[in-house]
């Protein structure tokens, strides 16, 4: 069992970061929103020195996001703004961009890198060429089943993050097109709307909202459901898989201490008497189910399933 492994999450501000690291997260990723590309976690330059003070206070690891697309004059902008924090104590960086890399490589020489590609990261050997490009850790893609995560770390010559709890990112496109997904989805018979609450789109045939974050780094949409593994951690412990992202985009403050603790005893229930974990492991997840808001259900994601659309052949 690997039990160094990491609760990773994203704070709103100093004061809950400190309450997370009380509930037993290990790590937090912070960032600016001009640099992030979407959800929570932005820090102004003044916040984020505190909040890497406090992270180490407290014990806890911390990373920079700069994990926006970038397009010449946004890297330009990136480049500033690297140089004005670089001598903050980042744990690591996190991005998605090859030009950005290159810019972190030559303001934080010494600093550990996060590939963070949500959709490329499906396979061993593309991990592997990142590791032998200088990257300490990679995120894999979310949709992948578990074999295809066991056999990738096992495999894998660095560390492997992935998405344990919480809605995937299923789409995303540097301009702002939910009008044009819209028209799209309605021109081939979906009927997929926009919800009452204009944040969400949808979908009569499912009956699931998928949340929809529109912000300067374009259109994300999010999945209809939750993923939720919490009763089935030991083959990803007992294999070392090395982080464990919790994506926090639909829980408020509250709900994100009770989800992380939870957690944190499910990862110690399994290292210390996987029998007695596999015991209540069920029990955990219905505790979790209760934490979901009105039109948020959970499921295991893509962790059993392959994708597999309509009218594909096997």
């Amino acid at each position: 069992m690997n039990q160094k492994t990491e609760i990773l999450v994203v704070p709103i501000d100093l004061a809950e970061l400190e309450l997370l690291a009380e509930a037993g997260a290990d790590a937090f990723v912070i960032g600016s929103e001009r640099f992030m590309m979407c959800g929570t976690g932005y820090f102004e330059a003044d916040e984020m020195a505190q909040a890497v003070k406090l992270a180490h206070r407290l014990g806890k690891k911390i990373y920079l996001a700069v994990d926006a697309i970038c397009p010449n004059d946004l890297l330009k902008e990136l480049e500033v703004y690297l140089t004005t924090i670089k001598t903050l104590e980042f744990d690591g960086i996190r991005y998605a961009d090859l030009g950005v890399s290159m810019l972190i490589k030559e303001i934080f020489p010494e600093m550990p890198l996060h590939f963070v590609d949500q959709m490329m990261l499906t396979n061993y050997e593309t991990v592997n060429y990142w590791f032998c490009h200088g990257v300490s850790r990679v995120r894999l893609a979310a949709e992948l089943t578990l074999d295809e995560v066991l056999e990738i770390k096992k495999n894998a010559t660095g560390e492997i993050e992935i998405l344990i709890h919480g809605s995937s990112l299923m789409f995303t496109s540097r301009r702002k097109l939910v009008e044009n997904y819209l028209d799209f989805q309605n021109s081939i018979g979906k009927g997929v709307k926009l919800a009452k609450d204009g944040k969400s789109l949808f979908d009569p045939e499912r009956e699931l909202y998928y949340p929809i974050v529109e912000n300067v780094h374009g259109t994300h949409i999010f999945s209809g459901n939750d993923i939720c593994m919490i009763d089935d951690l030991s083959k990803l412990l007992l294999i070392g898989v090395d982080v464990l992202y919790l994506e926090r985009f639909n829980y408020e403050t509250d709900t994100l201490i009770k989800i992380i603790q939870l957690y944190k005893l499910a990862i110690e229930l399994a290292i210390a008497d996987e029998e007695k974990y596999t015991k209540v492991g069920r029990a955990l997840y219905i505790e979790l189910e209760k934490l979901q808001g009105e039109f948020r259900q959970m499921d295991r994601g893509f962790y059993y399933k392959p994708t597999i659309y309509k009218n594909q052949s096997k």
